[in-house]
Formats: structure tokens, C-alpha cells, sequence
């Protein structure tokens, strides 16, 4: 089947042609995505509209790095919970047949995989991986789009859609490709919007009264600001670089994808309405960075973002673990503990070292949780390293 043009004034083919209830459902659908640009929600009520017309099971607009490739922001719907964080720090980005089909099409025109053939099944087009994914939520089809290509990033829209309704059909992918570029303007204006309406100055005047190292990522994964002291550590660093693209990257491409998964998947939780902190631990010889990544959650979904607080500090340092029973309520036991997650050690780690079993380090860590109050490992490891460093 031949992709239908995407310029209103081309007549579409005869056997795929929109009648007057159509057409008008067309035009509700770009008068919501646009009134998008105006609304706390983001994109979120023309991904529920999308949804309902067109029977998606889930989808969004995604930012893909080219090489390798690899998600580096999203706006989602329909997937399940905790499913974005298990993608984002796996290696199924790099493997993606939609991803990869979807990046390489012509700016603004949709295509799907089974292009209304229902003879076809999704899952023969897949590989092991994504095959076993695919059949465990019960995808059908798959459509998208490169909307368009910024700097070092692809961004992409796409939509699964369960089996049970079939693939998508050529009027369908005509319809969409009539969206295509209603959906690349009003992506192009709300990053412009974003960037135009982040208050960068202020930002950076507050950023720099602090004294400790501290960047603000916007929506799109960049840096929106770093202080004076973040640049003199990073100048001053081993390890760590701003690229061109004003990206936190490093030399060392293990850690730039570390790097890159966990901004990404923090910045999925900001636009989820999750808080959950992490902590990554750059280490480079007698060189050793923390970095607490923490979401940014604001009224209008353009807004949202990511704080990063880095620490450096001495390989060798010895918490003070009579200040950590203080600080932390905590037995001695516990405080012995509690020094070794500073240093980014998990429970078999942590177990090994001290001569202790797997399910006591893991009993003396949900202690340390429940008597300060946090639910998970993460936000207590970036309180250990703010309080010690």
C-alpha cells in the first residue's frame, strides 16, 4: 500500500476517503492538540483523544538518539506502570523494530507494520525480544512517524494497537498522515514554547547563590542551567563533559548511557507525577562523583524537569558512623551498613564485604527505610550522600 500524502489540497485515493463525520472528527482532533499548547496536561488530552479515535493501545511522542539508539525523553500513554523505567535501562531500545522503522520514514508520514493486511501478524515481524512483549500485551499493529529531526535527537510519534481490533487500515493511516503535520507543528511550538517560557536567567541567578554543584535538565533531557560550581567540577572532572548538544555526557561511553538512562527515566517520572530519587556513582581512578537526580514537577507539564546535585568526595572516606547513628536512628549494625550504600554498593555487595548474609544486609536496609521514613533504597542512598559529603 502507498503511503497517502499528507497535503490537504492532494485528493486522497478513491478507495480511501474521509466522509463528513470523519472530517469533523479530524478537525476535533487538531483543535485538542493544539489547545495542548495551553493546557498544565501537555499533550496528555490529545493522547486520550488519539486513543479513543483510533482504538491505541499505547504510544506517545518519543525523543531516539541515532547512534546508538537509544530513548532519551518521552511523553507516553497506555503502557503499563514501571514499564517506561524497564525499557529505558534495557537494552530493547537498541533492538526496536518500531523505533527504528519509524525514525527512518520520511518527516511527517505515518506508516504501520501490517498496512491493513490482516493476513499478517506483528509478532513474524519482530525479534525474540520484542516479540515477547508484544504478545504479553496483546499488540496487534504498530503506526508512527519521524515528526521531525533536532540536533542529535529523532522525534518520533507512535501508537500500538491491541489484535483485537486489527490492523490499522488505510483509511485510518490516511487520517493520520491528514494529523502529521498538525502533530510536527505543535511539537516544534511547544519546544519553542518551553524554551522560550523557562525564566533561564532567574534560574541561573538562584542556581549560582548555592555553592554546592547543581544542574537543571528541562523537558527535553538538556541543561537548562548549571551553576558555576557543577562547570568548575566538570571542567575539573575525569569523567564528566557537557557536549555540544548541552547534554551531561562522558567520555567514557558505558557511563554517557548510564548517564543518559537515568536522566531519561527520571524525567519519565516528573512527567508521570513520580519523585523518586536516584543516585549514580561515577568512579575514575582516585575520582568519585555522586549524582542525586531528583524530578522537577511543575503546574504546566513543559515546565517539568530534573535537579542533579553532584558530590564529589574522596574515594577513601570513612563515614563517621557515630554520625550516622545519630543522624539516622540507627544500631551500630545498621550504621555499618549504611556507610557501605554511600559508596553505591547494593545488599550482595554490601553482605560480601561485611561477612553477613544476603537476607541480613537486606533486613538492616529496610530498617534504615522504615525508621526514616523512606520507601525506597534510592532516596535513602542520595540522603547518605548529602549528609556526608
Amino acid at each position: 500500500m502507498a503511503l497517502v500524502s499528507t497535503d490537504l489540497h492532494e485528493s486522497a485515493p478513491e478507495e480511501a476517503t474521509l466522509t463528513s463525520q470523519q472530517f469533523q472528527a479530524y478537525n476535533k482532533l487538531v483543535g485538542i492538540l493544539y489547545a495542548c499548547l495551553h493546557d498544565s496536561r501537555g499533550f496528555q488530552p490529545f493522547f486520550d483523544a488519539f486513543q479513543s479515535h483510533f482504538k491505541a493501545l499505547q504510544g506517545g511522542i518519543l525523543g531516539v538518539s541515532d547512534n546508538p539508539q537509544r530513548l532519551v525523553y518521552g511523553w507516553t500513554f497506555g503502557y503499563p506502570e514501571g514499564f517506561e523505567q524497564w525499557y529505558i535501562n534495557s537494552d530493547l531500545p537498541e533492538r526496536d523494530e518500531a523505533l527504528t522503522r519509524f525514525r527512518h520514514l520520511p518527516p511527517r508520514q505515518f506508516d504501520s507494520f501490517l498496512r491493513g493486511d490482516e493476513s499478517q501478524t506483528i509478532l513474524d515481524m519482530l525479534n525474540p525480544e520484542s516479540r515477547a512483549w508484544a504478545e504479553a500485551v496483546g499488540m496487534g499493529d504498530s503506526a508512527g512517524m519521524l515528526v521531525t529531526r533536532q540536533a542529535d535527537t529523532n522525534v518520533v510519534f507512535m501508537a500500538n494497537r491491541h489484535k483485537d481490533f486489527g490492523p490499522y487500515s488505510e483509511l485510518e493511516i490516511l487520517q493520520m498522515n491528514l494529523l502529521a503535520p498538525h502533530i510536527e507543528n505543535a511539537i516544534t511550538l511547544h519546544f519553542k514554547l518551553y524554551q522560550s517560557s523557562s525564566d533561564n536567567e532567574s534560574l541561573a541567578m538562584a542556581l549560582d547563590h548555592v555553592n554546592k554543584p547543581m544542574i537543571v535538565f528541562n523537558a527535553l533531557a538538556t541543561i537548562a542551567q548549571a551553576n558555576q560550581a557543577a562547570r568548575t567540577l566538570i571542567d575539573n572532572s575525569q569523567s564528566l563533559q557537557i557536549s555540544a548538544s548541552h547534554r551531561l555526557t562522558s567520555s567514557d561511553d558505558k557511563l554517557s548511557r548510564q548517564l543518559a538512562d537515568a536522566i531519561t527515566t527520571n524525567l519519565v517520572n516528573a512527567n508521570q507525577g513520580r519523585a523518586d530519587t536516584q543516585t549514580l556513582f561515577v568512579e575514575n581512578r582516585d575520582e568519585r562523583i555522586a549524582i542525586c537526580l531528583t524530578p522537577l514537577q511543575s503546574e504546566r507539564a513543559e515546565h517539568n524537569g530534573l535537579l542533579a546535585e553532584l558530590f564529589n568526595y574522596r574515594i577513601d572516606m570513612t563515614p563517621d558512623l557515630g554520625k550516622l547513628q545519630s543522624l539516622f536512628l540507627c544500631t551500630p549494625a545498621e550504621a555499618a551498613i549504611a556507610a557501605e550504600l554511600v559508596h553505591g554498593l547494593g545488599a550482595t555487595e554490601v553482605a560480601d564485604k561485611n561477612g553477613i548474609s544476603v537476607h541480613t544486609a537486606r533486613q538492616h536496609i529496610k530498617n534504615l527505610l522504615s525508621k526514616n521514613g523512606y520507601r525506597k533504597q534510592t532516596e535513602l542512598v542520595a540522603m547518605l550522600v548529602k549528609t556526608l559529603s
